[in-house]
């Protein structure tokens, strides 16, 4: 009998063990997204540039309005441009409109910027592969080798995966 509680014990502690590693894992690395028909484009572009849009764990009720929930891997930015909040993400792209307008000799205008360039393609120029707003999503410009995942038992079978 002890020896049947102690492996059961050891079992526990050995899931517990795991379990945290993989919520570790899983904040570090992976993302939602609203998803109507997987392998299709949404056909929705968000306002900071065509890219995969996905958005932070804790919310979830943004992805949703876009389709079915799924765990995304590989779709956080290395390099992104960080905000705090989507007031400082409109203030970011207004400038960026604006030092651009600058730059070709025109005033502030949404319609030649537009026009002439991409917010993605001025972002990558600056260096940046990503936007990101703290707790809200984030958008990659350059998204390589995106997997997607319909349940949590999916998604911790691959983090599993690799670690063989």
């Amino acid at each position: 009998m002890n020896l049947r509680r102690l492996i059961s014990e050891s079992v526990k502690e050995c899931l517990t063990e795991n379990r945290a590693d993989f919520l570790s894992w899983k904040r570090k690395n992976v993302t939602i997204r609203g998803v109507k028909e997987l392998g299709q484009e949404n056909s929705v572009y968000g306002s900071f540039g065509k890219g995969l849009y996905t958005a932070f764990l804790g919310n979830k009720a943004m992805a949703k309005q876009y389709g079915s929930v799924y765990f995304v891997v590989n779709a956080i930015p290395k390099n992104p441009k960080v905000v705090d909040s989507l007031n400082g993400a409109e203030i970011w792209r207004q400038n960026l409109v604006n030092n651009y307008c600058k730059e070709h000799g025109e005033e502030y205008s949404l319609s030649f910027f537009e026009a002439n360039t991409t917010m993605e393609d001025e972002m990558l120029k600056l260096g940046y592969d990503g936007f990101v707003i703290k707790g809200r999503e984030m958008v990659n410009y350059t998204p390589k080798d995106i997997k997607y995942f319909k349940t949590e038992d999916g998604l911790y079978s691959y983090y599993e995966s690799m670690l063989k």
